[in-house]
C-alpha cells in the first residue's frame, strides 16, 4: 500500500512539473499484407531515465492499419523478459497495473488492451507509465498526449476501419472534438471495459475461471447455439469441461448436467441478483429469483464481485 502511494505521489509531482510540449510524429503508408493504409504515431517522453550507462528517453507508439491496433512503449534498453509488470496512471482513471508482453530483445512492452488504453489517452493530456525490470531498478516515463485527438481525427478513415466506435465518434464532427465531448462519448465503453478488466484480474488467481473457453464454445456450436452469445469474457467450470457458466459481453449462458438446452439470460433482462449459501456448501447466484449457478471452493467476496459485475452490466445495457 505504501509503495502504491509513493508511486502516485511521484507521478503527481512529475506530471505537474514536466514539460507540456507534445511532439507526436506521424508516419503513414500502405500495408501490402492487409491491403490497407496504416499509420504509426510516436511520442518521446518528457523525461529521461538512467537505465544502465546513460540517460535516455522512452518512446510511446501507436500503430493502426484498419485490421490491427497496437500500443507499445520502447523503454530504450532491456526492461524485462517475455512478460513485463507494467503500471500506468491516467488522470480520472487512476493507477493500473498489469502484465504486458515483451519483444524478443526485452526493450518493448505491448499493451494487452490497446483499444481501451487509446480511448483513455484520447480524453487526457498526460500519461505516466513504468515497469519493474527483472534485473534493475524501476523505469518510469511521462508523456504529453496533447495533439493526439487531432491526428486520429485527421486519419479517422484508418481508425474507423479498425472499429465502428471511431466512426460513430467522429461522424458528427467537422473539426476534432474536445476532450470533454470525447469523454462523454467513450464513458460507457471505458466503464464496461474497465469493469471486465478488473474482474479478470481478480479472478485470474482461481483456476476454475477460464478466459479462453474454447471447448465450451464448441459445445454451444454442437447444440446449434453458436449465434446466441456475444464476445466471451470468462467461463466458470464446475465439474466437467462442457458444463459450466459462460459470461459474455451480452449475456450469461449456463449448461447443466442432465439438461440438453443451456440457460440464457441477457444482461438487459436482469432485474434482481442475489447471492445465497455459505462457505461450507458454497455460494449460489440467483438472477430474477431463479437459480443461475453454484460456485464451490470460491470465496464469498469473489462471488459478490460477480454479482456486482452482473448488476453493472445490466445497468449499462439498459442505459445504452
Amino acid at each position: 500500500m505504501l509503495h502504491r502511494i509513493s508511486i502516485l505521489l511521484l507521478i503527481f509531482i512529475n506530471i505537474t512539473l514536466c514539460d507540456n510540449h507534445s511532439d507526436w510524429r506521424a508516419e503513414t503508408g500502405y500495408n501490402i499484407d492487409t491491403n490497407k493504409k496504416y499509420i504509426l504515431l510516436s511520442n518521446s517522453s518528457t523525461n529521461e531515465e538512467r537505465i544502465t550507462s546513460e540517460r535516455i528517453t522512452g518512446e510511446f507508439r501507436i500503430y493502426c492499419d484498419g485490421s490491427s491496433l497496437n500500443l507499445l512503449i520502447d523503454w530504450g534498453e532491456f526492461a524485462n523478459e517475455s512478460i513485463g509488470n507494467v503500471y500506468y496512471y491516467i488522470y480520472d482513471y487512476g493507477l493500473w497495473e498489469e502484465n504486458w508482453r515483451m519483444s524478443k530483445n526485452g526493450d518493448i512492452s505491448y499493451s494487452e488492451d490497446p483499444f481501451l488504453l487509446l480511448a483513455q489517452l484520447m480524453t487526457n493530456d498526460s500519461l505516466a507509465i513504468g515497469i519493474r525490470p527483472k534485473y534493475s531498478n524501476e523505469i518510469r516515463f511521462y508523456f504529453n498526449n496533447s495533439g493526439l485527438v487531432d491526428i486520429i481525427y485527421n486519419n479517422k478513415d484508418i481508425f474507423s476501419a479498425y472499429s465502428d466506435i471511431f466512426k460513430q465518434v467522429f461522424a458528427s464532427y467537422e473539426t476534432p472534438p474536445d476532450k470533454v465531448h470525447l469523454k462523454n462519448v467513450f464513458e460507457s465503453f471505458i466503464s464496461k471495459e474497465m469493469g471486465v478488466r478488473e474482474l479478470k484480474v481478480s479472478l485470474s488467481e482461481k483456476d476454475r475461471f477460464i478466459f479462453n473457453p474454447i471447448w465450451f464454445e464448441s459445445k454451444l456450436d454442437h447444440l446449434k447455439h453458436s449465434d446466441i452469445y456475444g464476445e466471451s469474457i470468462f467461463y466458470f467450470n464446475r465439474w466437467l469441461k462442457k458444463k459450466g457458466a459462460l459470461f459474455t459481453t451480452d449475456q450469461m449462458i449456463v449448461t447443466k448436467l442432465f439438461k440438453k438446452e443451456p440457460m440464457v439470460i441477457a444482461y438487459k433482462d436482469v432485474k434482481k441478483v442475489e447471492v445465497k449459501g455459505n462457505k461450507i456448501i458454497g455460494y449460489r447466484i440467483h438472477v430474477n429469483d431463479k437459480y443461475l449457478t453454484h460456485f464451490s471452493k470460491i470465496e464469498k467476496n469473489k462471488v459478490i464481485e460477480l454479482k456486482n459485475f452482473i448488476i453493472n452490466r445490466s445497468l449499462d445495457e439498459k442505459s445504452s
